[in-house]
C-alpha cells in the first residue's frame, strides 16, 4: 500500500484508530488477526532434516554395498562402508545448524521493547505485540520497530543505511506525498530496523512481521539455495560414474553367470567391482581439506563459515560490492571547502554545534573531527533543522550572531552577493556535487536577541551573510583501489551496487576504477522488469545506484544466470543477496544478520581479504581437481583389472576387502597431501574457468584413461605370468595387490601438477607428500609384513618378486603419464607457432 499518499485523517479511517491509539481490548483482537510482530520460520520437519543426508545417489550406491558386505558375511567392509556414512551425514547437519542460526539472527533482530499509547496512556511493550493501528513514540538512539506512517515529528533523523544503502542521514516529516515514490524517497514513512539519529515522532503502524520491508528482505533471505557449483560439478561425476557402474555390473554379473560362475560368488564380484569403481575416500578427504582450507583463511582474516563458500570461492567469476562500510568506511569527511571571503567555513560551521551536547548527525561530527577542536563559546538558542528552510543554527548572544548551515540552494537564496560571487558560488556547487560530495552551505546574520526569529523559515532574502561551501563523502578504505585491480587482474569482473545518488555512485565508481564514463552506469528505476531484459541491460554495467533490497537480489539473479557471483555486503539490505549469492562476504563490523548470512566474514572488513579468499579458494578447486584425478584415475585401473580378469577367465586380481584397504587407507594418504599441494605460480593472472566448464578437462580424462589402462594391463600381465607358474590365487592376489598400491603411490606424483613434469615439481617442498608417503609405507608393511597380513588373507611372497612386479608398474605409470605431458606440450608449442 502507498501509505505515504495518505493523509492523517484518511489513515485513521482505515486503521481505525486516533491520536490515543488502541484500547487494549481492540489490539488483543488485532493481534489474533495478524499475528505477532515477528518473523514466521516454517520449520521442516526432523525426518526430513534426518534422511536429507541420505538421499544423493553416491550414499545409496554405499550404502547397497555395505548391505552386500553384511549378506556376503563381510562385516568389516560394512564397518569401514558405513562410517564413510556417518561422516558425510554429520558434515550435512552442520550446514544445516548453520542455516538455522541465519533464522534465529533475523527473529531475534526484530525483538525489542518500544513506547505505544493505548487506552490514551504512554506505555512500554515488547514489539512483538505491537498491531497496524497503534500509536507507536520513537525517539533518538531506538530501532524502528514496524514500517509506520509518521503523524507527528520534531526534527526527526533517521539512519536507513542498513535498508536502502545510503550513508546519508534522512530528514522526516509528517506531510502527504502526492506522488510515487521509491522506498528512498519516502520521507513520511518509518522502517522497521532502521535508527533514530536524531528528534522524535509519533508515528503510525502500518505493517508488521512478515509485511515489513524487513520483512520482505527476510523472506528472500530464506529462498531455497541452489546447490554449489563445485559440488554439483562432483554430483554429476559421481552420478556419471554410478550409471557406468551399474551397466558395467549387469553387464559383467550376466557374463559371470554366462561362464557357469554360480549366482552367490557372481554377486561378490559385482561388488568388488562397485567398491573398486567408487572413490570411498573422497567424502573424508574433501573434508579435511576444505577444514584445512577453512583455518588458512582465518589466518588471513577470512573466517569461512560455509562449506559451500570455500568450494565456490575460487570459481568467482564477478563480486557485486556494496560501497557503505565495504569499500568505504561509512564515515562521513570533510573532503573540500570553499569560502566567498576570508572566514574559515570550517570554524564558522562548528558554531552551528552546541558543544554540551554529543553530536549525533554526521555532519556535524564530520564538521568536528575536521578541526579536530570543539569551541568553548556558549550557545544560547539552537535552531534544530527546519524541514520548511532545510536549514538549522545557533544563536550566540556574546557575539549577537547567529550562524547558519544548509541546503546550498535556500542559503543562497537568503544570502547577499553580487552576481559575480553568485555566479562563483553556483560553479563551485556544480562542481562539488558532480564529484558526488554532499555539500552544505554556512552563513551568519547579526541579530540582537533570539527572540527575534522564533524559527529559521521566518529569514528573508538577503539577510544572511553567505560565508561558503563544505564538501563531504564517505571515507574511502585506503586498500580498495588495489584490491579491486588485483581481482581485475585476476579476471573477474566487480560491480558497484549502492544506493546512493547516481553521481557519487559514478565519482566512487570512477576513484577506485571501476568506471571511465557515464554509459557503464545505472539506476535502479532504470532497471527492466523483465528478467532476460534485465540480464542483457545489466551485462556492460559496472555501478548500480539508487538500488533497492530487491533490486539487488534481482541483479544477483540475472548474474547468476551467466556468472559464478560472490556479493559482499554488511547491513539488513544486504541479506536477501548475501543469502542467495554463490558465495556471500560479510564484512566482521557488519549487523549480526550479515554476519550470520554470509558464507565467509571479512574480521578486518578489507576488501583485499577477498583477494586472498579467491586466491586460496583457486589453490583449494585446483587441488579438488588433483585429488579427483588421482582417485578416479587409480578407481578405473581396479575397474579395468577386474574386468579383464573376467574376459580372460582369471582369477580375481584383489579381494573386496583388499579394494577398500587402497581406496581408503592408501587412497586416503596420498590424496590428503595433493589437498594441501603448494598454488602454481600464475594462478591469480589465469581467468576464471567458465561456470559450464567440467571439473576435469578432456586433458586430464585422456591422461586418467591412458594412466588407468596401464595400471590394469601391468596388473593383468602380472596375474597372467603368476597364474601361469602355478602359484596359487592367495599368492597371486599378494602380489597384484602390491603392485597396485605402488601404482598408486606413484600416481599421486604423476597428479601433483596437470601441464608440468612430476620432476620438476620437486622444487616446490610440499612436505605432507613425503608424511604421506611414509605413512602409506608404513601401514602397507604392517599388511605385508606385519599381523595386519591375516585379515587381507596375504601370503608369504619373496622380496623380489614384490620388488620387479612393484618395479615394472612405477617405471609404466610414470612413464606413460610423463609421456603424455611432454606430447602435449609439443601439440602447445606448435599451436602457438601456427597462430
Amino acid at each position: 500500500m502507498t501509505w505515504y499518499k495518505e493523509n492523517k485523517e484518511k489513515l485513521y479511517e482505515i486503521f481505525d484508530t486516533s491520536d490515543n491509539g488502541l484500547t487494549s481490548a481492540e489490539a488483543t483482537v488485532r493481534l489474533a488477526k495478524y499475528g505477532p510482530n515477528q518473523l514466521k520460520i516454517d520449520k521442516e520437519p526432523l525426518w526430513r532434516t534426518i534422511i536429507e543426508p541420505f538421499r544423493s545417489a553416491f550414499i545409496a550406491v554405499l550404502a547397497a554395498a555395505a548391505l552386500v558386505s553384511i549378506l556376503s558375511h563381510e562385516p568389516l567392509d560394512a564397518v569401514i562402508i558405513l562410517a564413510i556414512i556417518m561422516v558425510n551425514s554429520g558434515i550435512f547437519y552442520t550446514q544445516q545448524y548453520a542455516t538455522s542460526r541465519v533464522l534465529r539472527s533475523l527473529k531475534n533482530h526484530s525483538m525489542q521493547y518500544v513506547a505505544v499509547l493505548r487506552n490514551n496512556k504512554q506505555v512500554t511493550l515488547s514489539s512483538i505485540d505491537l498491531v497496524p493501528g497503534d500509536i507507536i513514540v520513537v525517539s533518538e538512539g531506538e530501532r524502528i520497530p514496524a514500517d509506520a506512517r509518521i503523524i507527528h515529528t520534531a526534527s526527526l533523523q533517521v539512519n536507513e543505511s542498513s535498508l536502502t544503502g545510503e550513508s546519508v542521514p534522512v530528514h522526516k516529516h509528517a506531510s502527504t506525498l502526492a506522488t510515487d515514490k521509491q522506498l528512498y524517497e519516502q520521507d513520511n514513512m518509518v522502517f522497521q530496523g532502521t535508527y533514530v539519529l536524531a528528534g522524535m515522532a509519533h508515528a503510525l503502524v502500518v505493517e508488521t512481521g512478515s509485511r515489513t520491508e524487513f520483512g520482505k528482505i527476510a523472506e528472500l533471505a530464506t529462498d531455497k539455495q541452489a546447490k554449489s557449483p563445485v559440488q554439483a560439478k562432483i554430483d554429476n561425476l559421481v552420478t556419471l560414474l554410478i550409471k557406468v557402474i551399474g551397466l558395467l555390473a549387469a553387464l559383467v554379473f550376466v557374463l559371470s553367470l554366462a561362464r557357469g560362475i554360480p549366482a552367490a560368488e557372481s554377486l561378490r564380484f559385482v561388488l568388488s567391482l562397485a567398491v573398486s569403481a567408487v572413490p570411498e575416500g573422497l567424502p573424508v578427504a574433501l573434508t579435511v581439506i576444505i577444514v584445512l582450507g577453512m583455518r588458512r583463511m582465518a589466518k588471513q582474516k577470512a573466517l569461512v563459515r560455509s562449506y559451500k563458500a570455500i568450494e565456490d570461492i575460487g570459481l568467482i567469476t564477478t563480486v557485486a560490492t556494496d560501497k557503505t562500510g565495504t569499500l568505504t568506511k561509512n564515515h562521513l569527511k570533510v573532503v573540500d571547502t570553499w569560502s566567498v571571503g576570508s572566514e574559515d567555513t570550517r570554524s564558522v560551521a562548528l558554531l552551528t554545534i552546541d558543544q554540551n551536547e554529543k553530536a549525533t548527525d554526521p555532519l556535524d561530527i564530520a564538521i568536528s573531527e575536521s578541526l579536530d577542536a570543539a569551541h568553548t563559546t556558549k550557545v544560547d538558542t539552537l535552531y534544530p533543522f527546519d524541514l520548511s528552510s532545510r536549514m538549522s543554527g545557533a544563536y550566540i548572544k556574546h557575539s549577537q550572531t547567529l550562524y547558519i548551515k544548509g541546503s546550498p540552494e535556500h542559503v543562497l537564496t537568503l544570502s547577499t552577493l553580487t552576481s559575480e560571487q553568485h555566479r562563483s558560488a553556483e560553479s563551485k556547487m556544480h562542481e562539488f556535487t558532480s564529484k558526488g560530495y554532499r555539500v552544505i552551505a554556512v552563513a551568519m546574520c547579526k541579530l540582537v536577541q533570539a527572540g527575534e526569529l522564533k524559527n529559521l523559515a521566518e529569514l528573508t532574502k538577503d539577510t544572511l551573510h553567505f560565508v561558503g561551501f563544505i564538501a563531504f563523502a564517505d571515507e574511502m578504505r585506503p586498500e580498495a583501489p588495489k584490491a579491486i585491480k588485483a581481482a581485475l587482474d585476476a579476471g573477474i569482473q566487480v560491480r558497484l551496487i549502492t544506493g546512493d545518488h547516481y553521481e557519487t555512485a559514478y565519482n566512487i565508481g570512477n576513484r577506485i576504477g571501476l568506471a571511465s564514463h557515464h554509459s557503464q552506469v545505472i539506476q535502479g528505476t532504470d532497471l527492466p522488469k523483465d528478467e532476460q531484459a534485465l540480464a542483457l541491460a545489466i551485462k556492460d554495467k559496472t555501478i548500480f545506484a539508487r538500488i533497492l533490497p530487491e533490486d539487488k537480489y534481482r541483479i544477483l539473479r540475472a548474474l547468476k544466470r551467466t556468472e559464478i557471483t560472490a556479493m559482499t555486503g554488511d547491513g539488513v539490505n544486504d541479506v536477501p543477496a548475501l543469502a542467495n549469492a554463490h558465495v556471500g562476504i560479510a564484512m566482521g563490523s557488519g549487523s549480526d544478520i550479515a554476519k550470520d548470512t554470509g558464507g565467509i566474514v571479512l574480521l578486518d572488513d578489507n576488501f583485499a581479504t577477498i583477494i586472498k579468499a579467491i586466491s586460496e579458494g583457486r589453490k583449494i578447486f585446483d587441488n579438488i581437481r588433483r585429488m579427483l584425478f588421482y582417485l578416479l584415475s587409480t578407481s578405473l585401473g581396479e575397474v579395468l583389472t577386474m574386468i579383464g580378469a573376467l574376459l580372460l577367465g582369471l582369477p580375481l586380481p584383489v579381494t573386496a576387502i583388499q579394494i577398500l584397504w587402497i581406496n581408503l587407507v592408501t587412497d586416503t594418504a596420498m590424496v590428503l597431501p595433493l589437498g594441501l599441494e603448494p598454488a602454481e605460480d600464475g594462478h591469480m593472472k589465469r581467468p576464471p574457468r567458465k561456470p559450464k566448464d567440467p571439473l576435469l578437462s578432456k586433458l586430464l580424462l585422456s591422461r586418467m584413461a591412458l594412466v588407468a589402462t596401464t595400471m590394469a594391463i601391468v596388473t593383468i600381465g602380472i596375474v597372467i605370468s603368476l597364474e601361469q607358474s602355478g602359484f596359487s590365487t592367495s599368492y597371486i592376489q599378494t602380489v597384484a595387490f602390491m603392485a597396485l598400491i605402488v601404482a598408486q603411490w606413484t600416481n599421486a606424483f604423476n597428479a601433483r601438477s596437470e601441464l608440468n613434469s612430476s620432476f620438476s615439481r620437486f622444487k616446490t617442498v610440499n612436505k605432507g607428500m613425503f608424511v604421506g608417503l611414509m605413512v602409506a609405507v608404513s601401514l602397507q608393511a604392517l599388511v605385508m609384513f606385519g599381523p595386519l597380513g591375516y585379515v587381507f588373507d596375504i601370503q608369504e611372497v619373496p622380496l623380489s618378486t614384490l620388488a620387479i612386479s612393484s618395479g615394472v608398474m612405477m617405471v609404466a605409470v610414470l612413464g606413460v603419464a610423463e609421456l603424455h605431458k611432454l606430447l602435449y606440450k609439443i601439440y602447445l608449442q606448435k599451436k602457438i607457432v601456427a597462430n
